[in-house]
């Protein structure tokens, strides 16, 4: 049950079927690894069609290694959205743009979006937005024409891979084949071939690990189909099989990868009979689960979004159990533990009376007691029985101080009773009230709805804290916004901002449309500005190369050898709708490679504060 390259050759059949021509509409960010385009298919509109004003679907692309996916749907996205420098370059990049083709090179787990993007300025150069199914590796790369690196959901730098490294202006490597064979292009001899000249060591092997291992994109699932489809058991060694179980072999293995030559699949869920939950997914024609109900459809996309889509709720559900779990765990222990002290209060409240009577004790015996003396020993006269108790003294106080005191703790522990009793009572109250609600939660468990309505219950009777965090008073925003000034050895000012709010302030408040703007490529760090002095100067190269200096310095890149800068003039800078402080996107940029000189900052510092 894994995104091999047999999914992928189905899934770009239909997409390209349906999309392509499509025009980009949005791109939208709904977790750390996944990207969701929003696209409208570049289709007439049938007479049935006729009432709609548009169609528009919407391409889910994960690379979350433990939950990878492809699939689209009509279903506009409901999830909770989330802004990256990678989202916005995309935006900026390919909005607008239409899908010129899909392509799935050497049948590896990797799909190129070819897209011609929306026509601004200057020359049209088509986009390739590289998507590599590679489990924990896998990445999404954009791609200019000349197929350098212009960004990537994952930076990799030499000192990560010094094979393939994924940094901006980088050309891009596909990841190594690993010497393995493209199923699609084997032919009989090649396939016993493979058997033939396995060394000793490696006869060993499973006949389902050697497909596996031989033929890029095949996983373990779909390996272990073309075995059992030739009537042999998948952990049968390589060593054992007779040249009739080979003929067997190829002829399963030859018969689905015809399939997937004529796009013929059959793909199917396969759901647990008892619990109705989806169990397994294939692609292909499977036989390795007899013992599950299947549900078969006519379309590679339907039974990945009936799959992804109810996994994803299973995950919903399952984060949710595990949040109302913890709430009410974590608030029965904390009520039972205050009725626990409550009870204890009340039992020392009973007892008051004996603080009365060591007190009128002591009184009665002032004589014989001296100050510093630890405790006395008198006959308890408030008992039938007269036997002699020992009251303990604090040694510090005179004996009537100590008197005193013990008429004091009798009076304040008889005056706490009612309050305690009081506070028990609420507290048993809440007891009962999160019992009730639990009771209710372990009736509905498997119901994101119930389970959503027991949470705003528990947000209502203040167990749960709400979603959004109250407004905190600014501190002191006037200073915070002062980004810092420098001067340039032409004399020119140069300002620096610190931080996200800087950033805003000196891009959107400070700046001319005429200033240069400055910035790390594809890399978080400060905004800088270079102020312009008129049309009848131009920027020297010095202070442009001094300004880049402080960008790459005042970025995350800070330890890096060299740093790629972008500048363009402010007045191109633009900041998107809703974007967070400091989150800009840029045209008509160019850049340079900045060696950072950390002694010319000092020095920049030093006449900055002359």
């Amino acid at each position: 049950m894994s995104l091999d390259s047999i999914t992928l050759a189905a899934m770009r059949e239909e997409l390209l079927d349906k999309f392509k021509e499509g025009k980009i509409i949005s791109l939208i960010q709904t977790k750390k690894y996944k990207i969701i385009i929003e696209i409208k298919p570049d289709k007439p509109l049938t007479s049935n069609d006729l009432n709609k004003k548009s169609e528009t679907f919407y391409i889910h692309i994960s690379l979350d290694p433990s939950f990878p996916e492809i699939y689209f749907t009509e279903l506009e996205n409901r999830q909770k959205t989330i802004s990256s420098p990678f989202l916005t370059l995309l935006q900026n990049q390919l909005k607008g743009g239409k899908i010129l083709d899909i392509e799935h090179p050497n049948f590896d787990r990797i799909l190129h979006f070819i897209i011609r993007p929306y026509q601004k300025f200057g020359k049209l150069q088509n986009k390739t937005l590289v998507v590599e199914f590679m489990g924990k590796h896998g990445n999404m790369i954009l791609l200019k024409e000349d197929k350098t690196i212009e960004t990537a959901i994952k930076l990799i730098d030499f000192n990560i891979n010094r094979y393939r490294e994924i940094m901006p202006g980088k050309l891009y490597i596909p990841p190594p084949s690993q010497n393995k064979i493209n199923p699609l292009n084997i032919n009989r001899e090649g396939f016993f071939n493979i058997f033939n000249s396995l060394s000793a060591e490696n006869k060993d092997l499973t006949l389902r690990k050697l497909i596996q291992d031989s033929f890029i994109g095949i996983s373990p699932q779909s390996a272990k189909e073309v075995v059992l489809q030739a009537n042999l058991s998948p952990e049968k060694n390589v060593s054992e099989t007779s040249k009739a179980d080979l003929e067997m072999l190829w002829t399963s293995f030859n018969r689905i990868v015809t399939n997937i030559k004529n796009h013929n699949f059959q793909p199917a869920l396969f759901l647990d009979p008892l619990s109705k939950k989806i169990k397994a997914w294939s692609i292909i024609d499977s036989v390795q689960f007899p013992k599950y109900h299947k549900r078969t459809f006519n379309e590679a996309n339907s039974c990945l979004e009936s799959f992804f889509t109810e996994l994803e709720k299973e995950r919903e559900i399952l984060s949710m159990q595990n949040k109302l779990d913890q709430i009410i765990r974590k608030n029965m222990l904390k009520i039972n533990n205050k009725i626990s002290d409550c009870q204890k209060k009340l039992e020392e409240v009973k007892n008051c009376e004996k603080y009365k009577i060591s007190g009128e004790l002591i009184k009665a015996n002032l004589s014989s007691i001296k100050r510093g003396d630890r405790e006395i020993t008198a006959i308890n006269y408030y008992s039938p029985l007269l036997e002699n108790i020992t009251i303990p003294l604090n040694e510090k106080l005179t004996p009537l101080e100590n008197a005193r005191l013990y008429f004091k703790k009798y009076r304040k522990t008889k005056d706490s009773f009612q309050i305690i009793f009081e506070q028990l009572k609420s507290h048993q109250l809440k007891l009962d009230q999160l019992t009730e609600l639990q009771r209710l939660y372990e009736q509905q468990i498997n119901s994101l709805p119930n389970l959503l309505k027991t949470y705003n219950n528990l947000t209502k009777l203040g167990w749960a804290k709400k979603t959004t965090a109250p407004l905190k008073k600014p501190k002191k925003e006037k200073n915070r916004l002062v980004p810092t000034k420098y001067i340039s050895k032409d004399g020119w000012e140069i300002y620096v901002g610190k931080n996200n709010l800087q950033n805003d302030f000196l891009t959107f408040k400070l700046a001319s449309g005429n200033d240069t703007w400055l910035h790390a490529k594809n890399i978080q760090g400060s905004h800088i500005i270079i102020k312009n002095k008129g049309s009848k100067q131009s920027l020297p190269l010095g202070t442009l190369i001094q300004a880049a200096n402080l960008a790459a310095y005042f970025s995350k890149a800070k330890k890096d050898n060299k740093v790629l800068v972008d500048y363009t003039l402010k007045k191109h800078v633009k900041k998107p709708k809703n974007a967070k402080p400091g989150m800009v996107i840029y045209s008509q940029e160019k850049s340079l490679w900045i060696k950072i000189d950390s002694e010319e900052i000092r020095r920049m510092e030093k006449v900055s504060q002359k």
